[in-house]
């Protein structure tokens, strides 16, 4: 099995040789707002591996848009764009209930040259666009896979081994913290068949699988705090607290 990995890896060498030399940009270290890794799977005919992506979200004043580049540009597929469309609908139901929301939001797949289709980053993206209205920070030390519906409930994805395996060998190459690991949907626990490295980095605490129902636990994981999703007491160091705030302040200076 090694030898037939070595005969059909050269594409994965040649992406993660990018993140080696840092042609392809990544953080598995500190806090960004508005900024989350992403996972993906590239397949060839012979061979399926994961890599991370970047993806980031800013915002600014406007009509409660979420604006999705990759599909402006025609780099996105048809689910890629539904998922966009859900997590948008979900958003709504969070801040615009009474009132409109008053930002504009700008979503895309940074240094993406290919396209990219699949709801599998819908999470990902909702928890970006969420830390650009809080102005947050996120963790970068996590990376996220997994999609969602209207209710904001985490939907199974495939591919998750590969996509596992592909971020911890990232963290890896940008060198290795004991807090780094990735979040997936507790519907895809059932797939997971990891390398012996991998199962061995989470069973000594140095490398972490979060499994979860729900995008407000994701949520919480990155930024670190209540989420306040669901509850019927608001925290006020919680981040729906936070958007609410920034959403006030906007709505009574325009």
């Amino acid at each position: 099995m090694e030898s037939q990995e070595n005969r059909v890896s050269r594409l994965r060498d040649n992406v993660m040789e990018n993140f080696i030399n840092g042609v392809t940009l990544i953080e598995t270290k500190g806090k960004a707002v508005g900024q989350v890794n992403a996972l993906s799977v590239i397949t060839t005919n012979d061979h399926s591996f994961g890599a991370p992506n970047r993806i980031t979200a800013t915002a600014s004043y406007g009509k409660g848009e979420v604006l999705d580049i990759e599909r402006k540009v025609r780099m996105g597929g048809n689910i890629h764009s539904k998922g966009v469309m859900i997590l948008s609908a979900y958003l709504a139901s969070l801040f615009g209930k009474e009132e409109k929301i008053p930002l504009t939001t700008h979503l895309t797949f940074e240094q993406n040259y290919g396209g990219v289709d699949g709801d599998s980053a819908s999470m990902a993206e909702l928890c970006a666009i969420v830390s650009a209205f809080s102005n947050l920070p996120m963790r970068q030390d996590i990376a996220i896979t997994g999609s969602m519906n209207q209710f904001g409930q985490a939907q199974p994805i495939g591919g998750v081994n590969e996509k596992i395996e592909g971020f911890f060998d990232v963290c890896g190459i940008k060198g290795r913290t004991s807090k780094q690991g990735v979040i997936i949907p507790r519907t895809n626990v059932h797939h997971l068949m990891l390398r012996k490295d991998v199962r061995q980095a989470v069973e000594k605490g140095t490398f972490h699988i979060w499994a979860i129902d729900h995008v407000s636990e994701a949520i919480e994981l990155f930024m670190e705090r209540p989420s306040g999703i669901g509850m019927k007491k608001l925290p006020s160091d919680s981040v729906i607290a936070a958007v609410i705030d920034n959403l006030d302040k906007l709505r009574r200076e325009k």
